[in-house]
This record gives structure tokens, C-alpha cells and sequence, in this order.
């Protein structure tokens, strides 16, 4: 017997799982961490030259810039030596190709599914200025696991890695893709100016694939496309597939337009269309059961008993003669509600089927109908998850009356989880404290009601943001700021405050409580200390090289909310003269500066540096103010001068251009405390 393969080490190689033009994946294990992984390992025939190495890099470089459930992660990656190779996760599962090629085409809930989650991968990858290039069936896979089943986009190899607007230039420069599922503009070899929308043109021709089976381009259609022509729109899916309508029809005819500008714009957006239009189109549903016996005549006896309730469309019934075909019935049928699982069966049985259901769903039940009633069955079936337990013959009044009761039980199980969801959409946009003190002050006139309270109120303004809306994509500008703001709002939270609202290119945060003050002088330090570390790693293209200026201000402000109750639509939030002279300090700042007002110096519990600047007048203000600008935390190593600290401004202000330095305003820095 030869030894194991050993590669880096560590990883111990067992088989090939697949091949590839530029490598070959192998199922491996890791000893060190005792977990089996995938591995790929650079083709024989590539030598590893540096464009090789370069071109084998691209994929872990890619993935490496986001993390979301929905796409492989790399585990380790090794580019010396003879033997360069990258180690991901280990899937369980098939990739969409397979399926397709077994089934032909999926149910209209499954390729809502599969929409769905392939969508928040490629959010999240465009988010980071990653564009797949390559997105089919092929590399789209249905992951199983005891959580259940997830979809997982794999092979990043022909990413585009952009970066301000700008593509990199892949080591591969020839146009690249899979021409069935490559849009028009890449086929045409516009790759320097591709955008992530080639990939939404990808996605929605793999769901025409899995709806329809069929493409829906012939190849003549890609040759006009090669030479920039307008071939004829593709089949109207319901010409080929009757029972999706004309709701379907409308999303492709929008998904597969040929002008990117008239397509959906964000993955978010296409699959969001996509479930609206299938919600639209849904007539009302009946509950979907899945009877799981081998015998033939449970069936028929089953269609004839429930035939009133088929034909006033209260029930479907699906069949399955064994545990395998059931979880293949459930993974076609993801909205089946309950299932009527015998216990004796072939190849899988009832007691082995309720074991395995998990991984396809969390959200159906599962009712044991069986002629084995004894105890040792029952408490078997009870621990594996079963719902409930009839015994044969059955009593099909009481098998009606359980069928009820599990989808009662399931439709409030699912309600939950969709509030969960919702509730968890909601926080994103709604600071948690806010959610707190909503249910009471909804109730009666106490919804437009304020109070005074005490707080500190800190605007971070995004330095120099607003050139970049004229130069760059929307899409691109976007990213830029949104990955700004998360940097900013993790040390907001952290320091107990919350961030009110986001002001265009703005962050509003308010800090109540004990130590107010103090928390929010730490979390403007922090953010500027946060941002340089970001800036000095990325460089100078990184939107954290903006930096950020800061004005707080501290007292008594109004707390309520603001807005129009009858027409659905407030706004909680803090009013008052600390939010106006923290917004104007903001705007006084210069880059890298925090500027604080007199009085929330002298309100400070700990100790901290500042320098004097003097009285001022604030853009916006008809009084002078006297303002200080936070240094450093007393003590800290952090310097001071003006000559050394990376904060200090070097030229006008940072939103108008014109703006004097701080001498020209007369902002020279004096030390104090």
C-alpha cells in the first residue's frame, strides 16, 4: 500500500474530487484541526511560472476580500514551491449542473430559493468590488448539512477584482467566461469596462435553465451579440413552462435586456423582483403534504378520502415510496408543510428519513403513520423530531384533524421565523434603543411625544466624499462610503452609543447615560485611530485614506419623534442646540480633527488632551463659540505637535473648496487641558 500524500506538511490527501483546467481539487484532511477539507492543487501541466502562480492566486485573492454563508471559504492558501495549492471548505452535496441534468427543471419555489441565496453572495462579493465572470450551473451548489440546505457560489478563478470604479487586469486577458451564460457586453470583449450587472445577466439566465430547461439564447443569437448586434428577445418562458405566467415572463423580459442600463441594477433588487412577481402570480395555495409509503394502493386511497378537499384546493398531496425519494420530493417542494411518513420502508427507512430531514428542511413536520405502534417506535420517531404519531388502520377523521393541527402548528412556526427575519431587517435601519421604547409610545398620543434628556451628540462627516459621486458609479461610490461607515459604527456601538441617522456622507451619533461624554470623546478616538490603521493597509485607493471630521457637543436635547402618524411615517430622534452645534463643529473640522464646544470639555469626567483653538463662528452660526479640539487620551503615546501627528490638515477644508488652513481661519493649535 503507498503512502499518503502528504502536501504543505499537514494536509493528508485521500481522493481527487474534481479537475479543472488550471488544477485539481482533492478531498483531504487536515490532522492538525481534525476536519477533512477540500484542496486544490496547481495542474501538472501549469508549471508554476509566475503568471501561473499569479493566475492560481487570483481565486483566494477574491474571495479573501468578503465573508458570506453563501460562498466557498478559503481555509489556507500556499503559492512557494513546487506545489502551490489553496484549501477551502468541503462541500457535501451536488452542484446545480448535476441537478439539472438528472431533473431537467426545478419547481418555481426551488429557483426562488436558489435566486434567493445566490443573490446575497453576489451582494456581498460586488460589495467588495468582486465580479464573478463565471456564474452557471456548474459553479452554483446546494451544500447539505445538518442545518439544513444552503447555496454556495464556487470557482472565483475569473473574478475581476475592481477597485474606485476600476477593473484590475486579470492575469488571464482574453476574453473570459462561459459564452451560454455570458451577457452581451462580455461577449463582445468589453472586459475593462465590465461591471457587476454581467453577473445578474448570468444568474437569470441559470434560473430561465432551471425553470424552462432549456437556454434562452440559441447560439446564432450569441454570435449577433459577439458582433454587437440586437438578436430576437428570448422565449417567453410561459411559452414553454405554462403553469409560471406572464409574472415570470415580465422579470425576464427586464432580467435579459440587452441595454445593462434597463436590467435589474443590484443582485438585491433581481431577486427581490423575482419573489415579488411569483408572489404575484401565486393563486391562493393549498397545503402541500408528502405521503411517504411503499405501498402503491396508500396513494390512491389517500387521493380518494381527501378528493373534496383536493378539488376545493385546501390540499396537495405529493407521494414518495421510500425515505431518498422524500428528502428528493422536499428539496423540489420547499414550502411542503407536513409529511405522513411510514416507518417500514426500503433503501430508507421512516425512523432514518427523520434523521436526515434536517438537512434539507427545519420549517416542515413530520406525522409517523404506522402499523409498528409500540412504545419503542413511538419514543424512536418522538426523539428524532417526529410531530405527532397515528397508528394503521388509520382513523382518517383523526388523520384530518392531526393534518390540521400540524399546519396550524407549521404556518405559526414559519410566521415566526418570517417576523424574525423582518425584525432583524428592521434593527439595521432602527437603532436598538429606539426598538425598545416603541410598542408603549405607539399606543394613544404618547407617539408624538418628546422629552429632555441628556446626551452628547457626535457627527462623523466623510472628508472630500462628495467629488466622488461625480467621478465614480453610483455602485462604486456606494461601496466606498458604506465601507467607511463600517468601520465608523462598530466604535459607536461599542462605547454604548447609538447612531441615530445616517446625514448623506454623515454618521449622527448620540450617547446618553453615565459617562456619556467620555464614551463618545473615546469613540471619535477610536474611529480616527481605527481609520489610519485601514488607510495605512489598503493604501491610498482605499476609501479608509478619506479620513473623517468630527464635532460633538453635549447637553440637554429634545428626544421624541418627528413626522406624519397618519400618513405611517416618524422618525425618532434628538433635536435641540447640541445637535446644531455638533453637526456645525463637524463642518468646521478639517480633516483628521475633532472639535468639541467649551462646555462639553468642562463635562468630561476622565482626562484628556486638547488644544485650544479660540472662539469661533461655525459655518451656519451668528455667535462665536469657544472650540477645542480632542488630541489624545491623556497619556497616550499618540503625538501631539503639529508637525507629526497624521491628523493634522495640511491644506483648506474638507467639504468646499476655497477653505483656508488652519491659519487662514486662525485655528492655531494651543495645548490645554
Amino acid at each position: 500500500m503507498s503512502e499518503p500524500r502528504i502536501i504543505g506538511g499537514r494536509y493528508v490527501l485521500e481522493r481527487v474530487l474534481a479537475g479543472g483546467g488550471m488544477g485539481t481539487v482533492w478531498v483531504a484532511t487536515d490532522p492538525k484541526l481534525q476536519r477533512r477539507v477540500a484542496l486544490k492543487l496547481m495542474a501538472s501541466h501549469c508549471a508554476p511560472t509566475p503568471h501561473a502562480l499569479r493566475q492560481f492566486e487570483w481565486e483566494a485573492q477574491a474571495i479573501a476580500r468578503f465573508q458570506s454563508p453563501h460562498v466557498i471559504q478559503i481555509h489556507d492558501c500556499h503559492l512557494e514551491g513546487d506545489t502551490p495549492y489553496i484549501v477551502m471548505e468541503l462541500l457535501e452535496g451536488e452542484d446545480l449542473e448535476a441537478l439539472l441534468n438528472r431533473r431537467g427543471r426545478l419547481s418555481l419555489a426551488m429557483v426562488e430559493r436558489l435566486l434567493t441565496q445566490a443573490s446575497r453572495a453576489l451582494t456581498a462579493a460586488h460589495a467588495a468590488g468582486v465580479i464573478h465572470r463565471d456564474l452557471k450551473p456548474a459553479n452554483i451548489f446546494l451544500s447539505r448539512s445538518a442545518s439544513g440546505e444552503v447555496v454556495k457560489v464556487l470557482d472565483f478563478g475569473l473574478a475581476l477584482l475592481t477597485q474606485g470604479g476600476t477593473a484590475h487586469p486579470h492575469p488571464e486577458e482574453e476574453m473570459a467566461g462561459t459564452p451560454r451564460y455570458m451577457s452581451p457586453e462580455q461577449l463582445r470583449g468589453l472586459s475593462p469596462r465590465l461591471d457587476h450587472r454581467c453577473d445578474l445577466w448570468a444568474l437569470s439566465v441559470v434560473a430561465y435553465r432551471a425553470l424552462t430547461g432549456q437556454h434562452p439564447f440559441p447560439l446564432e443569437s450569441l454570435r449577433q451579440f459577439r458582433l454587437g448586434n440586437v438578436p430576437p428577445p428570448p422565449v417567453a418562458p410561459s411559452s414553454l413552462a405554462p403553469e409560471l405566467g406572464t409574472e415570470v415572463d415580465a422579470f425576464f423580459a427586464r432580467a435579459l435586456d440587452v441595454d445593462p442600463s434597463k436590467r435589474f441594477q443590484s443582485a438585491h433588487e433581481l431577486s427581490s423582483a423575482f419573489s415579488a412577481r411569483v408572489e404575484a402570480g401565486r393563486p391562493a395555495r393549498p397545503a402541500k403534504v408528502l405521503v411517504v409509503d411503499d405501498e402503491p394502493d396508500v396513494a390512491v386511497l389517500m387521493e380518494q378520502v381527501f378528493r373534496k378537499q383536493v378539488r376545493r384546493n385546501v390540499y396537495q398531496f405529493l407521494f414518495a415510496a421510500d425515505g431518498e425519494e422524500a428528502l428528493e420530493e422536499l428539496r423540489q417542494h420547499p414550502d411542503t408543510e407536513v409529511v405522513l411518513c411510514d416507518i417500514n420502508m426500503p433503501r430508507m427507512d421512516g425512523l432514518t428519513f427523520l434523521s436526515r430531514i434536517g438537512e434539507v428542511t427545519t420549517l416542515t413536520r413530520v406525522v409517523i403513520v404506522s402499523a409498528y405502534g409500540d412504545m419503542s417506535n413511538l419514543r424512536t420517531a418522538m426523539n428524532r423530531g417526529a410531530f405527532d404519531f397515528i397508528t394503521k388502520p388509520i382513523d382518517f377523521p383523526d388523520l384530518e384533524a392531526t393534518l390540521v393541527k400540524t399546519l396550524k402548528h407549521v404556518r405559526e412556526l414559519r410566521r415566526t421565523v418570517r417576523y424574525t427575519e423582518e425584525n432583524g431587517l428592521l434593527r439595521m435601519f432602527v437603532p436598538g434603543g429606539v426598538l425598545e421604547r416603541l410598542p408603549p409610545m405607539m399606543q394613544g398620543t404618547e407617539a408624538m411625544a418628546g422629552e429632555w434628556v441628556e446626551g452628547t451628540v457626535v457627527f462623523v462627516d466623510v472628508h472630500g466624499f462628495t467629488p466622488v459621486l461625480k467621478d465614480e458609479a453610483p455602485p462604486e461610490s456606494l461601496r466606498r462610503l458604506n465601507a467607511i461607515f463600517e468601520a465608523i459604527v462598530p466604535e459607536v456601538l461599542s462605547r454604548g452609543g447609538t447612531v441615530d441617522k445616517f446625514v448623506g456622507d454623515a454618521v449622527m451619533a448620540v450617547f446618553r447615560g453615565p459617562g456619556h461624554v467620555d464614551h463618545a470623546l473615546e469613540a471619535c478616538l477610536s474611529i480616527r485611530q481605527q481609520l489610519e490603521v485601514l488607510a495605512t493597509r489598503g493604501g491610498e485607493g482605499a476609501p479608509y485614506a478619506h479620513g473623517v471630521c468630527m464635532g460633538l457637543d453635549s447637553g440637554d436635547v429634545v428626544s421624541g419623534s418627528i413626522g406624519a402618524k397618519a400618513s405611517g411615517r416618524l422618525d425618532y430622534t434628538v433635536l435641540g442646540d447640541v445637535v446644531n452645534t455638533a453637526a456645525r463643529l463637524s463642518t468646521l473640522a478639517q480633516r483628521g480633527q475633532v472639535l468639541l464646544s467649551e462646555r462639553t470639555k468642562e463635562r468630561a469626567q476622565e482626562p484628556f488632551d486638547y488644544a485650544a483653538l479660540g472662539p469661533q463662528v461655525p459655518p451656519g452660526a451668528s455667535v462665536e463659540l469657544l472650540v477645542y479640539e480632542l488630541l489624545r487620551a491623556e497619556g497616550a503615546r499618540t503625538p501631539v505637535s503639529e508637525d507629526s501627528t497624521p491628523y493634522m490638515p495640511t491644506s483648506g477644508g474638507h467639504e468646499e473648496p476655497g477653505e483656508g488652513s488652519h491659519e487662514a481661519a486662525g485655528l492655531v493649535a494651543q495645548p490645554s487641558r
